[in-house]
């Protein structure tokens, strides 16, 4: 909030300023009073107060004080409409600020405790389009970011996270792992189960495939071997599958009696890529 120094205005009895004697007042503005009530966190008294003055001074900074005492009132739709009247009359940078502080803070209720995801998504999109560039927007990317992990989108959030820590080597790479997953035509899979067999994947490992054709789980089980011992399986089950890949029971009847994979790269911190080859 900009400081309002109103209150230093002097009035001075014009009969008296070539009298060393005069006597200087100081007023004390309208809004300055509601600026105290603020930081005393009397917002309804504040509140009143600010209706009173638009009454009768539609002024821009009214608008806008109204709508930072909305704010700490958690009334963030009726906040927001007042900066929006506040920026019809002057587009401040600080309103705007303002303004998405107040979309974040709805985004915030409305992901948690009300769990109004989408609308919680939606709020923090618009936060961050109204957010001026010269303010770091990494509060409200942790924020979407939590918020996609909600509507179980990972990759939109992991998307989000790395904004969130300015990684944008690991943006950019994350980005051409999903143009590959979308136009490769190689066959892929998710090696699922390396931790519990202490196997570190890494990109460029060769293993080999095969059919585990005793597993009592699965008929369909591939194990993932690499120097003749286990060291995972490919993913067969919903939870642990993605769109762009294979399952173990698709890759079954396609796969030769000697048949390798190469580790390509961890996607999202979720799942080990490979391809057949």
């Amino acid at each position: 909030m900009t400081d309002n120094k109103d209150y230093l205005n002097t009035n001075i009895d014009k009969k008296n300023q070539n009298d060393n004697t005069y006597q200087a007042t100081f007023k004390v503005s309208k809004t300055s009073r509601i600026e105290h009530l603020i930081n005393q966190k009397k917002y309804d008294e504040a509140l009143e107060k600010i209706e009173e003055i638009l009454q009768s001074d539609k002024e821009y900074t009214n608008w806008n004080l109204k709508g930072i005492i909305l704010d700490n009132l958690k009334e963030y739709e009726k906040a927001v409409e007042c900066f929006d009247k506040a920026l019809l009359i002057n587009e401040s940078a600080d309103i705007k600020i303002n303004k998405a502080n107040s979309l974040y803070n709805w985004a915030k209720l409305s992901f948690f405790p009300e769990g109004n995801y989408d609308k919680a998504l939606e709020l923090i999109d618009y936060g961050l389009e109204v957010l001026p560039e010269s303010e770091d927007p990494s509060e409200f990317y942790f924020l979407k970011a939590e918020i996609l992990e909600g509507l179980n989108d990972l990759v939109e959030a992991q998307k989000a996270y790395l904004i969130a820590y300015k990684e944008f080597d690991r943006l950019s790479e994350l980005e051409n792992q999903i143009e590959y997953l979308n136009n490769t035509s190689d066959i892929l899979i998710i090696i699922t189960g390396c931790s519990f067999y202490n196997f570190t994947p890494e990109s460029g490992i060769i293993v080999d495939l095969v059919k585990d054709i005793e597993n009592e789980h699965d008929p369909d089980a591939v194990a993932v071997m690499k120097d003749n011992d286990i060291v995972g399986y490919v993913a067969n089950s919903d939870y642990t599958l993605i769109e762009e890949v294979k399952s173990a029971s698709d890759i079954k009847n396609i796969m030769n009696s000697e048949q390798k994979a190469e580790i390509l790269f961890d996607y999202i911190g979720e799942y080990t890529i490979a391809k057949l080859i």
